[in-house]
């Protein structure tokens, strides 16, 4: 899979410290709650699943409303002295990973969810019991197979997205998926998490094993 993608290159002012640049991101421990739920079963007698979704050029979702200016690549053939003004957030900008946080904030506190009080990147959504981590353009949602519809049904309606997995229980589920470079498998068992393949590569080869 070859990828293209025009990326901006932002330079560093007299601006040190600045708030508005940051972006979270969640804690191991957020994603493994998750799969703790779904393989709880709840009071209803329902089954949990968990939704793996990414979303595709999710930096330039965000709108940008700051008059920022690129210089434009030689195979536009503009003319000299001509250059571009952002009117969505490119890649290799330094306020697009914030920009994007923001928007997709907004779209789940839209349609009902509570955001994270400690962890600004994990929500919640009490009507239809949905937990939901999010890592950068990374979704890992958990809650039935009904809800977990309709959230990929809105997301789906907001952003271009690629369903990676549905785990569960279930004959027609997913039963494996790669995470943040870790094997995670739905088992008669329960959850089977792995460690980075590369990482158990490199200690197995230090060790001679």
């Amino acid at each position: 899979e070859i990828r293209s993608r025009m990326v901006a290159r932002d330079f560093k002012g007299h601006d040190k410290d600045r708030d508005d640049l940051f972006a979270e991101t969640p804690p191991l421990e957020a994603k493994r709650i998750l799969m703790s739920r779904a393989v709880t079963r709840r009071q209803d007698g329902k089954s949990r699943k968990l939704l793996f979704i990414d979303v595709r050029k999710a930096h330039l979702n965000s709108k940008c409303e700051e008059d920022i200016y690129v210089e434009l690549p030689k195979e536009c053939h503009c003319p000299e002295g001509y250059c571009g003004k952002l009117v969505n957030w490119m890649y290799g900008m330094r306020g697009a990973a914030s920009a994007w946080e923001r928007h997709y904030v907004n779209k789940f506190e839209e349609v009902g969810f509570k955001r994270g009080i400690s962890c600004g990147v994990v929500f919640y959504h009490k009507e239809r019991d949905i937990s939901l981590v999010v890592h950068d353009d990374d979704f890992t949602v958990c809650g039935t197979e009904e809800d977990l519809n309709w959230i990929k049904d809105k997301m789906k309606s907001w952003y271009e997205v690629k369903v990676r997995a549905m785990l569960g229980p279930d004959s027609w589920d997913d039963k494996s998926v790669v995470i943040l470079n870790r094997l995670l498998k739905w088992t008669n068992e329960g959850l089977e998490y792995e460690a980075d393949p590369k990482h158990r590569n490199k200690i197995l080869e230090y060790f001679g094993f």
